[in-house]
C-alpha cells in the first residue's frame, strides 16, 4: 500500500511540479537575459525547487499512512461531537488508508482520567443525537486497537447515526476500567 500512495504522490505532484516549472520557465528566460539570474544561481533554484518537491511526496504519503494525533482527536470531535478533553492519551490508533471511494476505518484508543471518562459517559448518555448501540460493529481497525482488552469488557457502546450518510459508521465504547474508550469510524 505504501509503494501505491508514494507512487501516486510521485505522479501528482510530478505532473504539477511540471506545470508551475513551465510557468516559471519564461520569467526564467527573461531573468537569464537581462544577466540578473546566473548559471549557478538558476541551478540551485532548481535543485531546491526538486527536493522541495520530493520532500512533500515523502511528508503526504506518511501521514497519509501513519495520520498524527490531530486527525484521530477530529474523529473523537465528529463521533462524539465535542472537543477531545484535556486528559485524553492515545494509546493504540489504527487507520485504513481511503481509497477512491473515500471508503476508510479508523479506530482510536484513548486513556482518560476518570472524572473525564465519567462526565463524557454521562454528556453521551443525555445526548439525544446519539443512540445507545447493542452490537459492537467490528472491523480489523478496530481489533488493532483493542490489544490486549477484552471486547466483552466494553459496558456502554453509542453510535451517532448522520441523515443521508447511512454508510457511515461512527462509534464510541466505554470500557469497564473506567478510563479507556474507543473511537470508531467506518465509511464504507
Amino acid at each position: 500500500m505504501g509503494i501505491f500512495v508514494f507512487c501516486l504522490m510521485f505522479i501528482i505532484f510530478s505532473i504539477g511540479g511540471g506545470i508551475l516549472y513551465l510557468i516559471y520557465l519564461p520569467f526564467k528566460i527573461y531573468l537569464k537575459r537581462k544577466q540578473k539570474l546566473s548559471r549557478e544561481l538558476s541551478r540551485k533554484i532548481n535543485i531546491a525547487y526538486i527536493l522541495t518537491i520530493l520532500f512533500a511526496i515523502v511528508y503526504i504519503t506518511y501521514d497519509s499512512l501513519y495520520p498524527s494525533e490531530s486527525f484521530y482527536e477530529e474523529e473523537f470531535k465528529t463521533v462524539t461531537l465535542r472537543e477531545i478533553p484535556e486528559s485524553a492519551e492515545f494509546i493504540e490508533k489504527s487507520a485504513s488508508y481511503p481509497d477512491f471511494k473515500g471508503e476508510y476505518c479508523s479506530s482510536s484508543q484513548i486513556k482518560l482520567s476518570k472524572s473525564d471518562y465519567k462526565k463524557l459517559l454521562k454528556e453521551l448518555n443525555d445526548d439525544k443525537r446519539i443512540s445507545e448501540e447493542k452490537e459492537i460493529v467490528g472491523f480489523a481497525e478496530f481489533k488493532n486497537t483493542l490489544k490486549e482488552k477484552k471486547d466483552n469488557k466494553i459496558i456502554k457502546k453509542f453510535t451517532r447515526k448522520i441523515e443521508g450518510e447511512e454508510d457511515h459508521f461512527l462509534n464510541i465504547f466505554f470500557y469497564d476500567d473506567e478510563q479507556t474508550i474507543f473511537v470508531n469510524i467506518c465509511v464504507t
